[in-house]
């Protein structure tokens, strides 16, 4: 059986060292290795990232009406950060948590001390799509509210730019020696040296907003008014826009809910988010809001009225400073996305409530 497959199969020949053989391609390479950059090398970036943003991050302060603030430490970084090398390409995976430690005053010079976490900091993320959340440490006032929202706001967008200075870095300093040169000293090839998009770099442009939309100088805004019907208590209303599961129900996406005065909250797996400023059970609920994609640091703001008469809810919604690009899209999302299916899901469309 062996000398049908095995034993009667030709030999290649040796390649033989200086006489041309192509199969000596290392002979090209000054080093003798990984002729032309071809083979994939890997270089871990991770202590290197670790010391850059603690370097990095500190001290980056911002100021508004209401207070001051400022970043004091970064508190912990975990996750990998690699570079890798194929084809004289540089490819670069990375899954970063840093979480931050913050002080503030506000205007009348009450301390204020809280926390900063960017969760996802990663290939396939945008840095201008990077979150950064923020919490109080102190105890919680309206006058420290403002200063959160000053740290998440302009203390957000100063973290982004450091981050995008990082990544920058890491691929134009950091990984350019993983690139080698080619025999006698000479340059690489052509290719060699060109940075690899990224994973996020790489992907299409995502359809939730168009460059027209980011790229206005100055964008207009505009409010608008809503108003709905719901076949159930002022109290259920309420709890169905607070509550995380029945939110996640009748959605049926991911969503985080934090139903307290300065929590925030994310809808449909992150593209919309903001903050809770008003709750008043069973009458009110008052909301920073803003879409994933809108201009870093703008949110519009929602405030849902609650009025219940004879067994039924009117739910008046009133929205100011929407970008006009997402009028018609704001508008029918609340209806279609969130009311009718609140109705067919919770059972608000009819005399029935599942919750």
């Amino acid at each position: 059986l062996l000398s049908g497959t095995w034993a009667e199969r030709p030999r290649a020949a040796m390649a033989k060292w200086g006489e041309g053989d192509p199969r000596w391609i290392v002979e090209d390479r000054a080093d003798g290795t990984n002729a032309d950059n071809w083979h994939w090398t890997e270089k871990k970036a991770t202590k290197w990232s670790d010391k850059t943003l603690r370097d990095l991050l500190p001290n980056l302060a911002a100021e508004g009406p209401g207070g001051k603030c400022r970043i004091t430490e970064v508190d912990s970084i975990t996750g990998d950060v690699i570079a890798n090398c194929r084809k004289g390409k540089l490819i670069f995976f990375y899954e970063v948590v840093i979480k931050l430690k913050w002080t503030g005053e506000t205007e009348d010079g009450t301390v204020v001390n809280g926390t900063g976490e960017i969760p996802n900091l990663s290939e396939e993320q945008d840095i201008e799509d990077i979150d950064f959340n923020v919490k109080l440490t102190s105890d919680e006032t309206s006058e420290r509210r403002k200063v959160k929202d000053i740290m998440r706001k302009q203390g957000g967008e100063l973290v982004r730019t450091q981050l995008a200075k990082w990544l920058r870095m890491l691929k134009e300093e950091y990984a350019t020696d993983m690139v080698k040169p080619a025999k006698n000293g000479g340059p690489a090839p052509p290719s060699a040296g060109v940075l690899a998009p990224t994973k996020a770099e790489a992907k299409p442009a995502p359809k939730k907003s168009s460059p027209a939309k980011t790229t206005k100088s100055n964008p207009k805004f505009s409010d608008f008014t809503l108003a709905d019907e719901f076949k159930c208590t002022a109290m259920d209303l309420f709890s169905a826009i607070c509550t995380q599961e029945k939110v996640q129900a009748y959605t049926q996406s991911e969503c985080k809910i934090d139903p307290k005065v300065g929590g925030e909250f994310t809808l449909f797996g992150g593209n919309v988010q903001g903050v809770f400023e008003k709750l008043e059970p069973g009458k009110l609920v008052q909301q920073a809001w803003r879409f994933k994609h809108w201009p870093a640091g703008h949110f519009s703001t929602v405030v849902l009225k609650i009025t219940e008469v004879d067994g039924k809810c009117k739910l008046a919604l009133t929205q100011k400073g929407v970008p006009d690009d997402d009028l018609e899209s704001t508008k029918a999302g609340w209806k279609n996305l969130q009311w009718d299916r609140m109705k067919a899901i919770l059972g608000f469309g009819s005399n029935l409530s599942i919750f």
